[in-house]
């Protein structure tokens, strides 16, 4: 059973399923996923293959292989309680509702977050100093490491999460050099 629990947002949650390794990569890190309905819902296409006329389609974001493999809770808002509230009105004032729940969540529970959004994750810092903070190429270079995938196939992985999810590695982030060594194009 996984050990470390993690908030996932909405943005990073597109990032993560659409490398088609989340399983893999959760297990590889021991962690479980929370995530709320809302943030679910939002998080529900990724980027498909070209149509005729060689524009994307749009395909679901499948969560059922990671709910199938016990590492993705849904924790509905209502169940949770006055701190949570709180929290959820003082990130609101800074962020979309959707996103300011997942910081809430996240704050409340004393849980780390895996956010890729900018504003997000200064919300959270300032709100949150003491709690971690996670992005996805972090987690992608470090499961990558520990499932000894090869250099084609963490390749594969940018690839997929550059096309299905529109991702590009913010410029501030650690693992941008190395992001781009491996999809220097």
């Amino acid at each position: 059973m996984p050990t470390k629990q993690v908030v996932i947002d909405a943005c990073s949650a597109i990032n993560l399923l659409a490398t088609d390794r989340a399983v893999d990569f959760m297990r590889a890190l021991d962690w479980t996923l929370l995530v709320l309905p809302e943030v679910r819902q939002e998080a529900q296409r990724l980027r498909g293959p070209l149509d005729d006329e060689g524009q994307p389609t749009w395909v679901p974001a499948d969560w059922s292989p990671l709910e199938q493999a016990g590492l993705l809770t849904v924790q509905p808002s209502e169940l949770l309680g006055d701190e949570f509230v709180e929290a959820l009105v003082s990130s609101a004032a800074h962020l979309t509702d959707v996103d300011a729940a997942a910081v809430a969540l996240a704050g409340s529970l004393g849980l780390p977050l895996l956010s890729d959004d900018a504003k997000v994750r200064r919300v959270f810092r300032a709100s949150y100093p003491a709690l971690e903070l996670q992005a996805t190429l972090a987690l992608i270079r470090q499961a990558s490491s520990q499932l000894g995938l090869d250099p084609i196939a963490v390749k594969d992985v940018l690839r997929a999460l550059r096309w299905k999810a529109k991702f590009a590695p913010p410029k501030r982030d650690p693992d941008r050099e190395w992001y781009l060594s491996h999809l220097p194009d």
